[in-house]
């Protein structure tokens, strides 16, 4: 992946710059406010509202496709440290062998495969259920015909692989083939149509069908529930209680409609302790509880008579189970990580070549595909069935060889792996997004961050969802209305009671007797519930403001704690703190300096960004003109004073080459480690984000290659600045 020339780009592109869409430069300001912040060279390719934002952004990749993998890219990747240049042909950004474990990270890789490997088998099982069902009978027809012809000359071998091979090497075929199809609309075991359990088609690539106002939502909110619905099971299990939902005939399945895909937290400065003082340090430990409700649940089932042998087994199951979590996390993400190799090879996106990755797995293909020709099916059989023994009573034999093998040659495990050999040179999702916002970063138009889900956008797909595991009739018909690839003239709809008590409209039905009651009844219990919510959560509002007053006064003292602390939650929305109040300045050019010195410090990116140093308001700045690139951190106070001084107003004189004094600066060529962390912890965040109703800003850990740690805290576009730190210099990085 570095550097981008050395790579073959043929026949994509003879030039990586190319492959960027040419957005318009900065907009040339009438002062040196603009000027002194932005850099004129970098091109906007939409980072400002007012900003028409390119069709194509990267060629050879849909906007939503790049915004998708951005916008997962920015999840999994949260720290990075500097390494040399891989070899040729091989790619950074690997996860590195002394990675540690942390449960975020297990949920991270969790959430990675059920979006990419748990899902596509889904797709592979209700495919098979689509050709068994003779719904499509053509189509079916002819598969059924191809096997047993091949079937009958013993050819079965060659007919898949040489589907195979089609499939890779012309992708017009895959479509005809395998016509595509939503998949909550799908029934894995019957191979019907059905509708969505959602109870709305809102989404083709997620199982649940639930509503997205950009492509990839829904499948990565599934992903996060799907892991926090693991994670209760797990509770309720340790504990002896919980269960499904329970509810009464006829009522909807409960729908946590919380966005949790957000709820992986970065990691907190553990090092110097932080935390201790803060509202999650005062937050028990979810893990810690649910041992502890185990200890309770077992000292209550012997009369009080508490065990000691029971310490020795839970010390030991314990030991044992968080040393192996480690490998495990490992080889989930080795699983997607292979998984999305396979994808990109063969569905390259540029710059990487078209045909090296297709060529390679045809390579292996085709001799197989000979063998299958002219070997026939009992010597394969016979040579299998021997493997299999020399396998499983050659041990001794097998270890001895082994233990030679890595005396020798100590790393032939990793010159094995796919990623060096078959798949080489094919990158993962997380290897792809850095590659293009490398390639944006050459041709100085670094890619703008991707779009926010607001409420409006998917609201009226929300109104119309219905979660439940039956639906009214009504559903079926517009289920029928979609516009599918193929036809459905033959399928059924299942999921469909015709005597389904509510209407798929917003009218509802009366209800009469005791359902009628039970809805009455159901109304009033929740209505109880959210009075005792709201209550709770003004309850929580007030202490977490509490303790965020306490903060400030410690952060006076030099409480380094809460100096990180401050201005971690963003203030509300739509609060306009502009000093464009010309009325009151006496100096109408002088108040326009101020206008846009206030205009200039509230606007995010692409090369400043807001930032607090020990608790001091401030801006980073990426300068990207000077000879040797490099961020720098000044103080708000100085800045709002340089930019609105005498010589930067229109008319007013002074010297056009004075900067901005900054306090400090840090070379990007040096900068050796880089993580994403956060001032609350994940339990805190929680805590604060939902008590409040406001965003929680995270920071930064820049170490130099001298060793210094610089912290920003509080940072508007933390993952915006993350993305451009890592793609501007020329470092390769490893995955911690």
């Amino acid at each position: 992946m570095k550097p981008l020339p050395d790579t073959p780009l043929t026949p994509h592109s003879t030039d990586p710059v190319d492959l960027v869409a040419q957005g318009a430069p900065m907009p040339p300001a009438s002062s040196r406010v603009q000027s002194e912040l932005d850099d004129p060279e970098v091109k906007d390719l939409g980072w400002r509202n007012d900003t028409v934002r390119p069709q194509t952004l990267i060629q050879g990749i849909s906007n939503d496709d790049l915004f998708m993998i951005i916008r997962r890219f920015n999840k999994q990747v949260q720290h990075v440290r500097a390494i040399p240049p891989p070899p040729p042909g091989f790619l950074d950004l690997e996860i590195s062998e002394d990675e540690e474990f942390s449960p975020d990270k297990l949920r991270a890789n969790i959430e990675r495969l059920y979006m990419t490997v748990i899902v596509g088998f889904a797709a592979f099982g209700k495919h098979i259920a689509r050709l068994r069902s003779w719904n499509e009978p053509r189509r079916t027809a002819k598969f059924c015909a191809a096997y047993f012809v091949a079937w009958y000359f013993s050819l079965i071998p060659a007919l898949l692989i040489g589907t195979i091979l089609v499939l890779i090497f012309h992708p017009e075929y895959r479509q005809k083939l395998f016509p595509p199809a939503p998949l909550a609309a799908i029934s894995g075991t019957s191979g019907n149509l059905q509708v969505p359990r959602a109870g709305t088609l809102g989404s083709p690539d997620s199982l649940s069908g639930a509503p997205q106002a950009h492509q990839g939502e829904a499948v990565e909110q599934e992903a996060s529930h799907f892991v926090a619905a693991l994670g209760a099971i797990g509770a309720g299990t340790v504990m002896g209680q919980g269960g499904s939902p329970k509810r009464k005939h006829g009522e909807a399945r409960a729908d946590d409609k919380r966005d949790a895909a957000g709820e992986m937290e970065t990691e907190t400065d553990q090092a110097d302790g932080a935390s201790d003082d803060s509202i999650a340090g005062g937050l028990p430990d979810p893990s810690h509880f649910a041992l502890h409700a185990k200890n309770v649940k077992d000292t209550a089932n012997s009369n009080g008579i508490h065990d000691p042998a029971a310490d020795v087994a839970k010390k030991s199951v314990e030991s044992a189970m968080w040393e192996k979590m480690r490998p495990v996390m490992r080889i989930l993400a080795d699983i997607a990580d292979t998984w999305e190799r396979f994808g990109n090879a063969i569905e390259p996106v540029p710059p990487f070549p078209k045909y090296s990755a297709r060529l390679r797995l045809a390579g292996v293909l085709a001799p197989i595909l000979l063998v299958s020709l002219f070997v026939p099916a009992a010597l394969v059989v016979r040579g299998a069935t021997f493997g299999i023994g020399v396998g499983f009573f050659g041990q001794p034999i097998i270890s001895r060889v082994t233990h030679q093998i890595n005396h020798r040659y100590p790393n032939w495990r990793r010159l094995v792996e796919l990623r060096r050999t078959l798949l080489k040179g094919v990158p993962t999702n997380a290897q792809l997004t850095i590659t293009l916002l490398r390639v944006a970063e050459l041709a100085k138009a670094p890619l703008p961050p991707p779009p926010v889900s607001q409420p409006h956008h998917t609201a009226a797909a929300v109104d119309a969802s219905n979660p439940a595991p039956a639906h009214p009739p009504e559903a079926a018909d517009a289920l029928k209305q979609h516009d599918f690839a193929f036809d459905t003239d033959n399928y059924e709809v299942e999921g469909v009671d015709p005597d389904h008590m509510q209407a798929y409209t917003d009218e509802g039905t009366d209800g009469e007797g005791t359902d009628g009651e039970d809805a009455n009844e159901g109304g009033e219990k929740k209505k109880k519930g959210s009075k005792v919510l709201g209550l709770i959560k003004k309850t929580a509002h007030g202490g977490v403001s509490s303790v965020l007053g306490v903060d400030h006064l410690k952060a006076k003292v030099g409480n380094e704690h809460a100096k990180r602390r401050l201005g971690a939650v963003a203030p509300p929305p739509n609060k306009d703190g502009s000093l464009a109040t010309g009325a009151k300045m006496a100096d109408d050019e002088k108040a326009a300096a101020l206008a846009r010195a206030d205009a200039a410090l509230r606007r995010e990116g692409p090369t400043s960004f807001s930032a607090r140093v020990h608790g001091k308001k401030g801006r980073l700045l990426l300068v990207t003109g000077a000879a040797s690139p490099c961020v720098a951190w000044v103080p708000e106070k100085p800045l709002r004073a340089a930019l609105t001084a005498p010589s930067n107003i229109p008319g007013k004189g002074g010297d056009d080459a004075e900067g901005i004094p900054a306090e400090f600066t840090i070379g990007l060529a040096d900068v050796v480690s880089i993580r994403k962390m956060g001032g609350f912890g994940w339990k805190g965040r929680l805590l604060v984000g939902w008590a409040t109703g406001r965003d929680v800003l995270d920071g930064l850990e820049i170490v130099d290659s001298k060793g210094e740690r610089k912290v920003f805290t509080a940072i508007r576009g933390r993952d915006e600045l993350f993305n451009r730190l890592i793609t501007m210099p020329k470092q390769s990085w490893e995955c911690l």
